[in-house]
């Protein structure tokens, strides 16, 4: 992508929001950031520039109105003029007029209709984008989530190409840089080599074969692999000659196929010879184990579990009343930390506890928003809960911060002790559930990219690989996974189909189900956002955005259950 791409911001207090909001940008070849709030929106178009901002109405911290006149003043500093689109909900359409008085370039209705926003992008931003984009620039690492595109600093580049061994330094035909941006580390990217050499013989096999038999389906899907993969690993001309061999077999343009794959399979096979010392030096094959065994270790601390009845309580109250609330929890099984209110004790404890309780006091406004933020950091960095207790002025205070939004539970004074003890029972219940070891099923006939995400999250999850939608069909007869990882080309059945058969039927429609394709053209997104899948990455993600990516899905799906009534549950 040229870097005059168009920028927009995405600014909603739901994460499913903003997926579905930058998935369909990223299918017309628009670079977004997301906000979760009207206070992150400001702090992000201070640092940045935009051509474009969809901005929430309704959101917890601020709200769409008032972060509107806020950006108004932003854009007389910066003396510019950006058009900020309201989205809202059904209900608040008949505001339109309303918003647009109020200085709303547009409005879009939730849930947004993808050709509504298409004439909204194509009216708004400053250039003509991509109608059909699926050749992102594959040195760098797209990230749905995130919304970024990331190339690793200078210095850190440097540092992990000179981790490679001397050998893979002058090997041509290779862009080294591009396989760490994508990999993300030495370590990473010798692995993803390592992956991609191994196949060589028989992918290449596989694709003359479907030549030979006119199997253009599978021909297509042959190619559309090794397209992944050589992007991945920073063979550019060969992901060129791949890219074009997959738009040929979609244009049903035979004679080029036939023309071309010749090239195209030398292309390949000749890293069959350049790539032949992984498989004999012995350097390597350290650097791999090492790199698993410090992808182990540092996830352990991840998924110990013992905290999960630990409370940091925070409270510069030692009265009657703290000590009350203390007592009340040490007398349920609760573990109390307690430490004074100020940030140096919250920083020593922060790992002591996955729940903590704060008790503000209004001595000091100030200090009850340095605190709040702290904590909102603190939470969000480590998946923690947030709880507030105290009078009800101060939980009020607290409560205008901006990391009001990762507060799970107040309770004013008085507090009802039963409710109080059930909700932290069900909190702490929830926090062992998000330490369980989840178990996550990767669908992608693409046996050397399949292999490769298996090897990428086994360290921080039970993965289990299916070549086939029919396979990962059969294997929920044995076990129901936490979270489906799906391709969207396959034969047979293919990502879509048994999205669909999953989403229709009552005993699967609950399993969450992240989309990791190549395909990020505008007909396969829309069709993909019809059944509302739980997340869209890229396969040219980076190992660290696509872990990245599943722990915070994890973190904030456990986060919005933290939000419910447990009561109101049961009932």
């Amino acid at each position: 992508m040229e870097n005059n791409a168009s920028r927009v911001l995405i600014v909603d207090d739901l994460p499913v929001n903003r997926m579905i909001l930058s998935s369909l940008l990223a299918s017309r070849g628009v670079i977004s950031d997301q906000a979760e709030g009207g206070y992150a929106c400001l702090d992000l178009v201070r640092e940045n520039d935009y051509d474009l901002i969809l901005l929430d109405h309704r959101m917890p911290d601020l709200d769409g109105v008032d972060t509107l006149t806020q950006l108004k003043e932003i854009f007389k500093e910066k003396k510019k003029s950006i058009p900020v689109i309201c989205h809202t909900t059904e209900e608040g359409s008949k505001n339109i007029n309303l918003y647009k008085a109020a200085g709303f370039a547009d409005v879009l209705i939730k849930p947004i209709d993808p050709a509504q926003l298409s004439e909204v992008i194509m009216e708004y931003l400053p250039i003509e984008v991509e109608k059909d984009n699926t050749d992102l620039t594959f040195s760098l690492s797209f990230n749905p989530v995130t919304e970024e595109f990331k190339v690793p600093e200078e210095d850190d580049m440097r540092d992990e190409l000179d981790k490679l061994p001397l050998w893979l330094k002058i090997v041509p035909h290779i862009d080294l840089n591009a396989g760490i941006a994508g990999c993300g580390s030495a370590e990473d990217y010798i692995d993803a080599l390592y992956v991609f050499r191994s196949s060589i013989d028989e992918k290449s096999a596989d694709i003359e074969s479907y030549l030979v038999n006119r199997d253009w389906t599978m021909y297509r899907l042959g190619v559309h692999s090794l397209k992944s993969m050589a992007r991945l690993v920073g063979a550019r001309n060969l992901a060129q000659m791949a890219a074009a061999m997959e738009e040929y077999a979609e244009s049903e343009n035979y004679t080029k196929i036939k023309d071309g794959t010749a090239d195209l399979l030398q292309e390949y096979r000749r890293f069959n010879k350049l790539l032949d010392p992984l498989m004999e030096d012995e350097d390597i094959r350290h650097i791999m184990e090492d790199a698993t065994d410090r992808a182990r270790e540092a996830n352990a601390p991840a998924h110990a579990q013992g905290n999960e009845r630990n409370i940091l309580f925070i409270s510069s109250n030692q009265g009657i009343v703290g000590k009350g609330i203390e007592k009340n929890l040490t007398d349920s099984d609760f573990s109390v930390i307690t430490v004074p209110d100020s940030p140096d004790a919250i920083i020593n404890h922060r790992f002591d506890a996955d729940i903590i309780l704060y008790y503000p006091e209004l001595d000091d406004d100030s200090h009850i928003g340095i605190t709040m933020n702290l904590l909102g950091e603190v939470c969000q960095d480590d998946s923690k809960l947030l709880c507030l207790t105290g009078d009800v002025n101060d939980i009020a205070q607290a409560m205008e911060s901006r990391s009001s939004c990762r507060v799970s539970r107040t309770y004013p004074r008085p507090v009802n002790i039963t409710e109080f003890i059930e909700d932290f029972e069900y909190l702490s219940e929830l926090m062992v559930e998000y330490h369980r070891m989840k178990t996550v099923y990767i669908v992608d006939d693409d046996t050397d990219y399949r292999s490769l995400i298996d090897r990428w999250l086994t360290p921080h999850y039970d993965v289990t690989g299916f070549g086939s939608a029919q396979d990962m069909l059969t294997g929920l007869s044995t076990a129901i996974p936490d979270l489906v990882i799906l391709d969207y080309e396959m034969p047979g059945m293919d990502g879509y189909e048994l999205m669909k058969t999953l989403r229709t039927d009552p005993d699967t429609q609950m399993i969450p189900i992240i989309f990791l394709t190549g395909k990020n053209d505008r007909d396969h997104v829309f069709s993909i956002l019809q059944y509302k899948p739980d997340g869209y990455l890229l396969k040219s993600s980076s190992k660290d955005a696509l872990i990245d990516s599943i722990d915070r899905f994890f973190a904030e799906t456990m986060f919005r259950m933290s939000l419910n009534n447990p009561i109101d549950e049961e009932e």
